[in-house]
This record gives structure tokens, sequence and C-alpha cells, in this order.
């Protein structure tokens, strides 16, 4: 075994030993919380930035601190994550006896690149997007972030405000129809539409019925809190409360982790392209 296989391996380690100290809720808490400034890694390259540095923010690669006026600090320890190795293959197909080539990437392994956080970094702070500083949480702002995102979704599915119901919202899995309580305060619609929102995303990836309510009720309360951190809104209070009352067995929390990056990652991707003028959010690949 070569010197980087080794490297891989201890990091696929760290992956499995960074997922076993996530025991309560409060620790899924705490790491969804973390994930949330990471929506676009890899749950994998999530877990090995939380491994190695559980304070960091934001983190890059040299070369692309540097692209944003930034410098290392002399000394600074990069964190450690897992860049693929794509490959070109060509393909010839036989379409109706006219042959032609096709060129498709392949993911032919892995190798260690090192990122840096925004801690470990000095310069110029005018290129940094406004994910980093986050937005503000005031009523008004509460208000143009709902409205915003009810815009966005709305816009590939249906969406209605309900009156005279008990239910904060609800998501039908026939119909595919989003609904949301009218008289509720502005942060508890944000949560309630994102937490529908991410049912709705759940169901698309994960259609197998025997996946038990307690598990799609873990998945889209813990979406709601990562997007809402994403924007500033910290809904921690409610979504403690929430998960613990469907939080049936601690390894659930393990099993669904993957899910959840993926549907957040979906999400704040969507309203990161988005025109509107709510979101001044830049939309970032993973180093």
């Amino acid at each position: 075994m070569n010197k980087n296989q080794e490297k891989i391996k201890a990091a696929l380690k760290k992956i499995d030993e960074s997922l076993e100290t996530i025991s309560t809720d409060e620790d899924w808490l705490k790491y969804l919380y973390f994930q949330s400034k990471f929506y676009n890694y890899s749950f994998g390259n999530t877990m090995l930035i939380y491994f190695q540095n559980r304070n960091a923010s934001y983190v890059k690669g040299y070369k692309s601190w540097n692209d944003l006026g930034r410098f290392v600090r002399k000394g600074a320890k990069g964190l450690a994550i897992l860049a693929p190795y794509i490959r070109k293959q060509e393909l010839v197909k036989d379409d109706e006896d006219v042959e032609r080539k096709e060129v498709r990437k392949v993911l032919t392994g892995f190798r260690i690149v090192y990122v840096y956080d925004i801690a470990d970094t000095e310069g110029d702070d005018s290129k940094l997007p406004v994910l980093v500083t986050g937005l503000a949480g005031n009523s008004a702002e509460e208000k143009k972030i709902y409205e915003s995102l009810y815009k966005i979704i709305s816009s590939k599915h249906i969406v209605q405000e309900v009156t005279g119901t008990a239910s904060k919202g609800s998501f039908n899995l026939e119909t595919k129809v989003i609904s949301v309580r009218a008289d509720m305060d502005y942060i508890q619609k944000v949560k309630t539409i994102l937490h529908e929102y991410s049912h709705l995303i759940d169901f698309e990836m994960n259609p197998d019925e025997s996946i038990s309510r307690n598990r799609r009720e873990l998945v889209a309360e813990s979406c709601a809190f990562v997007v809402s951190a994403r924007l500033g809104l910290d809904t921690s209070r409610y979504s403690m409360s929430y998960i613990q009352s469907w939080l049936k067995d601690k390894d659930e929390l393990r099993i669904i982790a993957d899910t959840v990056q993926k549907i957040s990652y979906k999400i704040i991707t969507e309203i990161a392209e988005s025109s509107d003028s709510a979101f001044s959010i830049l939309g970032e690949s993973e180093e």
C-alpha cells in the first residue's frame, strides 16, 4: 500500500470515528449547524473537516484563497479531505447503424488534498460571499426570506397557505401539495416551508415505503434546521424539541446523515441560483 492509499484509508476511518461521536440529539444539532456552513461539501468531507476542526467556518484550498485576495498564514495546518480522480472515457455506440462516440467522465479513485479555514488566513474581505457573514434575523428580514422561499418553491411545486388548522404545515404525498399555516410568525413559516419541502425531496429521492415515519421526520427537520442556519436564522429551540420527539434510536442519526446532506445541498443550491434579491448567495463547488 503506497503512502496516498494509506492516507485515504486513514481518512475513511476518521469519517467512521466522527460518526461515532454523534450519539445524542444535542450532538446531532451541533453537527447540523456545522454542516450548514459546508453544504457544498460531500457528507464524507464535511465529516473529515468536523473531525479535524470543529471551529472551522469556511474553508478553501491555498490557491482559491489567493484568488479571493486572502493568504494562508505561515505554519497553518491544512485540513485533509478527499478529492476525486476523474478521467474521460470514450464510448462508441451503434445507434441505428450509425456509429457515434460519446465521452463520459468516470470516477477512478480519490486523492488527499488540503483546505484551510478562514481563521488561518488574512487579507482582503471584500470578495468574501455573503454566506460567510450571514443574514440579519429581524422580523422584516424574516418576512422577506419567507416570501422569497415561497416564490422559489412554488415556481416548481404547488404551495398554499391555509387557515383553520392546528397543524403548522403538511406535505400531501399523493397530490405533492405543500401547505403552510397562514397565521404563524415568519420565522416559523420559514422553518415549516423548508421542513415540508424537505419531505417532498426526500420522498422523490427515497420512495421506499418501508422507511419509518420517524426517520422521515428526522430528515425533514434536520434539513430545515441546516437551511435556516445557512440563511442566518436560528431555529434550534424548536428543532431540538421536534427532533427529540421523533428520535427513537440514536443510530438513526448516523443512518440519515448522508440524506440530510444531499437534500440540504439541493435546497441551498436552488436558493443560491435563484434571481431573488432576498438572497445574495453565491453557489460554490466543493474544492
